[in-house]
């Protein structure tokens, strides 16, 4: 599309001229040019141009441009001038997403993400509202507090709120596993350093907040962080343990590395809670999100075709493209437990559909409902386009895209 293309070119425009140590970078809006181009061209020059220094001292820091042009080829106006601006708006969220993936696991724990969430509301004006560990064990929140047991760091459930015009929410969900070594079924050495990017479905809700209260969307929406790390210990669970979360059901873990679906259970059976008109979660959640698609599209499992047509709509004006996976029934057998009501996970085959299914669990069939893995999508092993080596944010922008299709209807 033509608006990705100027995307992609406007980002690698201002990433060759940061390597060059140019003071500025001008990107010309071909004729005539609607306004998802102009958009697209501000989001891109935004986008290309992040990269996270803050742990450098200051003279280890590579010069950025510092002005960024667009260069009107004929036809701005009014229009055209508010799409750029909506565009700075959302790159700029989705580079705070970024930020907040970059950060090593010792930085962005559970409680500097709370922190983050009441500074941002404080900068913002949206509502947040933080559970800690005494109030999630009042309150039931068994599968958060079970995955939180090997760590010696807080867990938190970060709740979120832009209230727009009012009215029944959308609710917006993700996994916020600051570090995820496995627990008990611990993972290999090799690319464990990776895991801190294991919330980048949160910091993606976060994102989401920032553009919606700073856009003042019409849309209320809620967004929700259950957060915590994943580490063994004397004291964490093991597998073969059968837990209950909030929803009281009992889950029977055969895997204690398939923590992110214990954690969101507890997350979207609150959300129900909320008289939602729509739940989307974001998690990194299965490695054979990758193996299945790759780096280059979002899986997509519903429990409602209207929901899922709607983020493909959403994903091919951002950039952000989905793919969806089938939630048939069939899938479900692989989840039944000889002793608990589920468990945690399928076997080698089919992984991102049998986890899809064990969340279908903890959503009610009346409420859409959308789960996007992003787990091939949230990290870059190399630069291209508007996207820097790194944490991409994604979900920032097909998110909001989305509530933009379902506002037009």
């Amino acid at each position: 599309p033509p608006a990705e293309s100027c995307r992609r070119a406007a980002g690698a425009g201002v990433r060759a001229a940061r390597e060059r140590g140019l003071g500025s970078v001008g990107f010309r809006v071909p004729e005539a040019a609607d306004v998802a181009v102009w958009q697209a061209s501000a989001e891109g020059l935004a986008l290309g141009d992040w990269r996270y220094d803050g742990l450098r001292d200051a003279e280890g820091r590579p010069a950025a441009p510092e002005e960024r042009v667009l260069i009107a080829g004929g036809g701005a106006g009014a229009e055209a001038e508010a799409a750029v601006r909506r565009g700075c708006v959302l790159a700029e969220a989705q580079n705070a997403t970024r930020e907040l993936v970059t950060l090593p696991g010792n930085v962005a724990t559970p409680r500097y993400l709370a922190a983050e969430a009441e500074r941002l509301a404080g900068e913002y004006g949206f509502r947040v509202e933080v559970r800690d560990r005494e109030r999630l064990e009042e309150e039931g929140f068994g599968g958060l507090l079970t995955v939180a047991r090997g760590s010696v760091e807080e867990p938190r459930f970060i709740e979120m709120e832009h209230e727009g015009s009012g009215g029944d929410p959308v609710v917006v969900v993700g996994k916020g596993v600051t570090f995820d070594a496995g627990g008990i079924s611990l993972k290999p050495a090799s690319g464990m350093e990776d895991m801190k990017y294991d919330m980048a479905g949160a910091a993606a809700v976060f994102g989401v907040l920032i553009a919606a209260a700073r856009l003042d969307i019409p849309q209320r929406v809620i967004g929700l962080v259950p957060a915590t790390e994943n580490l063994p210990a004397g004291d964490a669970v093991k597998p073969g343990d059968v837990i209950r979360g909030l929803s009281g059901k009992s889950i029977e873990v055969i895997n204690t590395d398939a923590e992110g679906r214990l954690i969101l259970s507890d997350a979207l059976t609150y959300a129900q809670r909320l008289d939602p008109v729509a739940i989307v979660d974001m998690a990194t959640l299965t490695g054979a999100c990758v193996i299945a698609l790759g780096h280059h599209a979002v899986a997509v499992l519903a429990n409602d075709g209207g929901i899922a047509d709607e983020l493909s709509e959403a994903g091919e004006a951002t950039g952000e493209r989905t793919w969806p996976l089938p939630l048939w029934k069939a899938y479900r057998a692989q989840l039944d437990s000889e002793i608990a009501d589920i468990k945690n996970i399928g076997g080698r085959g089919a992984g991102t559909i049998t986890a899809g299914w064990f969340l279908r669990e903890f959503v009610s069939d009346d409420v859409p409902w959308a789960h996007l893995d992003i787990a091939g999508t949230a990290w870059a092993k190399e630069a291209r386009g508007w996207q820097p080596k790194g944490a991409t944010g994604v979900g920032v922008r097909l998110v909001h895209e989305w509530l933009r299709v379902r506002e037009r209807g």
